[in-house]
Order: C-alpha cells, then sequence, then structure tokens
C-alpha cells in the first residue's frame, strides 16, 4: 500500500488537494484527514498520539476494502506528529510519501478567512500560520508551493510527480 501524506499548516489546502487527488488515480484509493477538529487547540502529545492511533486504526481498514493508495492529509510535522506517523507506517508495513504544500502567510491568511467550512476556527488556523516554515524540515519531503496556485492546479502539481514515479497506469493524465 502505497501511503501519500499531504501536509502543511493550516488553510493551505491539504484536505480539498487531497480528496482532488484521489480521483486522479486509476488504482482504488481513499482519502484520510488526520487533522482532528478540537477546540481550543493543543497541538500536545496527546492530540499526536490522537492522531496516529487514527492512522493505525483506518489503514489496515483500507488494505481489507482494496485500497493501493490511501492519501492521508494533516498537519504531519517533524517533531511533531511525523514521528507517530513514521512509526505506524514501519509497524503496518506501508510506504510512505510526503509532499509538503506550502504559501506565503497572505496566501494563507486569505485562504483560512475564506473557508466557509472552518469559520469558527478562523482565529486558532490564523495563529498557526508559522507552521509553514517546518515544512521544509520533515525527512524527505517534496515541495509543492501553492501560493499562486489554485486547487486544481496545485493538484495537477502533486499528481505529476506521482505519474512520474509511478508510471501513467496508476495515475491517468493531468483533468
Amino acid at each position: 500500500m502505497r501511503v501519500v501524506v499531504i501536509t502543511g499548516a493550516p488553510g493551505v489546502g491539504k484536505t480539498r488537494l487531497g480528496h482532488q487527488l484521489v480521483t486522479r488515480y486509476g488504482v482504488p484509493a481513499a482519502a484520510m484527514d488526520c487533522d482532528p477538529v478540537v477546540h481550543p487547540w493543543d497541538g500536545g502529545a496527546e492530540l499526536y498520539d490522537l492522531m496516529a492511533a487514527s492512522l493505525r486504526a483506518a489503514l489496515p481498514v483500507y488494505r481489507t476494502w482494496g485500497a493501493r493508495v490511501v492519501v492521508v492529509t494533516g498537519v504531519v510535522l517533524a517533531g511533531r506528529a511525523y514521528e507517530r506517523f513514521h512509526q505506524v507506517f514501519g509497524d503496518l508495513g506501508a510506504h510512505p510519501v510526503y509532499y509538503g504544500l506550502r504559501a506565503d502567510a497572505d496566501a494563507l491568511a486569505a485562504r483560512i478567512e475564506g473557508d466557509a467550512g472552518g469559520r469558527l476556527f478562523v482565529e486558532g488556523r490564523l495563529a498557526e500560520r508559522h507552521l509553514d516554515g517546518e515544512v521544509p524540515d520533515v525527512p524527505g519531503i517534496r515541495l509543492v508551493d501553492t501560493t499562486r496556485l489554485t486547487l486544481l492546479e496545485a493538484t495537477d502539481a502533486v499528481a505529476a510527480l506521482e505519474r512520474a514515479e509511478l508510471g501513467p497506469r496508476w495515475l491517468g493524465p493531468a483533468a
């Protein structure tokens, strides 16, 4: 099973890109968002343990279903959730690849403030924009700057990288 982890700061577009990317695969694929909705936000060890436990429970179910690819979205950064996730992947025999979505502070703020689905959490998400600076620290990360890209263009960029590695049988041509 290939696990594609889409990480980045809140507001960069991880979840939406993950859902779009799943539709591009020519093999059974699923999306899983590991960012829990908690209030007030506390990004401590217990939260990262919860994220990893969710992943540990879900991946075997997706494998049984027949998924060849699972796109996992969330704030998965080194020194935070990354180590826990990597342990889960190793334990379950999954092969992860990490894509880091980045955007400048103004683009992140505009996306967060314009997100109708996340209106209740605007202040907390805005306060976490600094996490964009930690994205390059994820081991093996493949960075994609989405500052000036639409959701479709950002999805195309990640899909092109996946297609280059896996071949057209796994991902069809750009939409």
